[in-house]
């Protein structure tokens, strides 16, 4: 069983960057799942990867593709839909890695020029944590993650210089921010607002405890 994913999506993918994720990755942990979503399976293509599970619609990819990819590799699952469906082919393949027992989900190629998606991925982040499952969107510059029980941050391992946090909901109340340039206490946060966008940690651990609703923590940097 494996416990931790790496769904390739067909979002704007930086190669040099998703390439030392993927490395970096599977030396750290040698019982992750590779999932291609419809496009992503492209750019795992190109780079010589072969994943270990393929879903979606192929509406993305090239007429016959996929039948020509398959009869390269056999041995990788696949699971086709019609186009006509209920789930994104992201949260087809979030569904997958969930049944198949990961505890831990990482997202490439979710983020673009499709804000749409990127919302709907956010979304997902959501479901999984209802779920008991770590959920992260990665791209070279954010890191989104969502959390419904208080957790820390350590400096050295933070994504960015910032980390800004949002009510994914209505609000978050008894917010308590340490070891930020911008502390908190007891505080409020609302899906009305940027109070807490743009923040930095000072110390070598900062901490967010919050009482009830559920966060949004997006840890970015700017590009060069």
């Amino acid at each position: 069983m494996k416990e931790h994913a790496i769904i390739i999506a067909g979002g704007r993918i930086e190669e040099d960057f998703a390439l030392s994720f993927l490395d970096s990755v599977f030396r750290r942990r040698e019982r992750s799942l590779l999932i291609a979503a419809d496009r992503g399976l492209l750019f795992l293509d190109r780079n010589g990867i072969v994943p270990d599970l393929i879903v979606g619609d192929f509406d993305s990819v090239p007429a016959g593709y996929e039948d020509r990819y398959l009869k390269k590799h056999p041995a990788v699952e696949v699971h086709r839909y019609r186009w006509e469906k209920d789930y994104t082919d992201t949260e087809i393949a979030a569904r997958r890695a969930v049944e198949k027992g990961c505890r831990e989900i990482d997202f490439l190629g979710t983020t673009g020029t499709r804000f749409d998606h990127v919302l709907g991925t956010v979304q997902l982040l959501a479901m999984l944590s209802e779920r008991g499952v770590v959920g992260r969107i990665v791209d070279p510059y954010n890191r989104i993650t969502i959390h419904q029980s208080s957790f820390r941050i350590r400096k050295r391992e933070q994504w960015g210089k910032y980390v800004s946090l949002f009510a994914w909901g209505t609000e978050v109340r008894g917010v308590t921010l340490t070891g930020f340039h911008f502390p908190m206490e007891n505080g409020r946060i609302t899906n009305a607002e940027t109070l807490t966008v743009s923040n930095e940690i000072e110390n070598e651990c900062a901490e967010v405890r919050f009482d009830s609703g559920m966060l949004m923590m997006v840890e970015s940097k700017d590009t060069p």
